[in-house]
């Protein structure tokens, strides 16, 4: 939904800040610092898969035979995962700084609802769970708000491509460049304001997947509701400046240009619920 810019951190300088963390447990310290090598092939394969929407292609790790695979190098799953859990989360810890970054970078908006809400946290776009290669890759970091939080989820991934929501940071431009989510404006009755109905109307020339990709996203973050919801708390405003300016016998013209194309024009993105809602306006 919003594009999130490049990391402030690289993932190397990640993973020193969380070898310089590492304390009481030399060996683990050890092994971190000595597979860099192995997590630049991790990073290369991730931002692939990221930039062509093929991220469900990476295969989870296999605990069926091995509860605790060694994943990179000589780490193991449960490593991966303590690295994170303790030494790149934790307050105290020189990593933090990195996480309190990423968090910040969203600018008190979450890019999987389009900004509604707040982020609280990092969220892990491929689960630490089953991709603990991943655990501290901060293009995988990615600041979610608590409806959103995909961690919360059940620890969910796609595993074809018309599954995969769309990735913040690394994901194809036209999901940020081009219009895809719509509304319709139902008139109340009897003087009541009425609803907007948004939906997903993606351009003809994308490709099937990519379409179906939109409306897993747009469907799986609840946004129809979501953005009718906000929508509904601005209505009755916009319908009272409407009103104003028909009283001053202002032409349908008129109020078109001077209000409602001017809040189509000022959304923030091109996805934004506020297009949608300026947009419906005019057409209805």
């Amino acid at each position: 939904m919003m594009r999130l810019s490049e990391p402030q951190y690289s993932f190397e300088q990640t993973l020193d800040e969380c070898v310089a963390g590492i304390t009481g447990d030399a060996a683990l310290r050890l092994k971190l610092a000595s597979s860099k090598l192995g997590f630049t092939a991790v990073e290369a394969e991730y931002l692939n898969a990221a930039g062509t929407g093929e991220l469900h292609a990476i295969p989870p790790i296999n605990t069926d035979v091995d509860a605790d695979p060694v994943v990179v190098n000589l780490l193991k799953k449960s490593e991966l995962v303590k690295i994170y859990d303790q030494y790149f989360v934790p307050e105290k810890k020189p990593a933090r700084k990195i996480y309190d970054a990423l968090l910040n970078a969203a600018k008190e908006k979450c890019p999987f609802c389009g900004g509604i809400g707040t982020p609280r946290n990092l969220d892990h776009f491929l689960p630490k769970a089953h991709f603990p290669q991943f655990s501290v890759l901060p293009r995988n970091l990615v600041p979610a708000c608590r409806d959103c939080n995909m961690d919360g989820k059940g620890h969910a991934f796609a595993t074809n491509a018309e599954d995969q929501i769309i990735q913040p940071y690394a994901d194809k431009d036209r999901f940020f460049m081009e219009q895809w989510v719509f509304a319709t404006y139902h008139a109340g009755n009897n003087g009541e304001p009425g609803e907007f109905e948004y939906y997903t109307a993606p351009p003809e020339s994308w490709s099937e997947v990519d379409k179906l990709r939109v409306r897993k996203h747009f469907k799986d973050f609840d946004l129809a509701k979501r953005y009718a919801t906000k929508a509904a708390e601005l209505l009755g405003t916009v319908l009272n400046q409407i009103k104003t300016m028909e009283q001053a016998g202002l032409e349908n013209g008129v109020i078109q240009s001077v209000l409602l194309q001017p809040g189509v024009d000022a959304a923030p993105f091109v996805n934004h619920w506020q297009k949608g809602m300026y947009q419906a306006l005019i057409n209805a």
